[in-house]
């Protein structure tokens, strides 16, 4: 189903917001696709044990967010594969709103603390 999509991030370290996207997507069930430019796809797919983040770009990368322990971190680019820990503190999904806190870690270090809120609603004349 074609959906408008808003997505916000905070960063936990910093204090600050950004919406990193605003546009048009595709859902289907448990999984949200949508375009970050013309050259990056994302999605995220919220299923029983994790929840998955993918970007799809010059740069290739995938977490792994799980409901229970550690997830993983990959990172594929022209430099090789740089791989991290994830650890879960809180996600939400519901009909409008879908939001996932998580740290990637080095070690036991957070290189990376925030809060990704997506919000869908339904599409706009341009995405029907």
């Amino acid at each position: 189903m074609k959906v408008s999509v808003r997505l916000k991030q905070i960063d936990r370290i910093s204090g600050k917001e950004t919406i990193l996207v605003q546009g048009p997507g595709l859902l289907n069930g448990n999984r949200l696709l949508y375009p970050e430019s013309s050259h990056a796809v994302q999605s995220v797919t919220f299923d029983d044990e994790e929840i998955i983040l993918e970007r799809k770009a010059d740069v290739v990368s995938r977490t792994v967010l799980r409901k229970r322990g550690r997830g993983k971190s990959f990172i594929d680019s022209e430099y090789g594969r740089l791989e991290l820990e994830t650890e879960l503190s809180r996600y939400e999904k519901n009909d409008t709103v879908w939001l996932v806190e998580y740290r990637v870690l080095s070690g036991d270090e957070p290189v990376l603390d925030q809060i990704l809120i997506w919000e869908t609603g339904p599409a706009g004349p341009a995405a029907r």
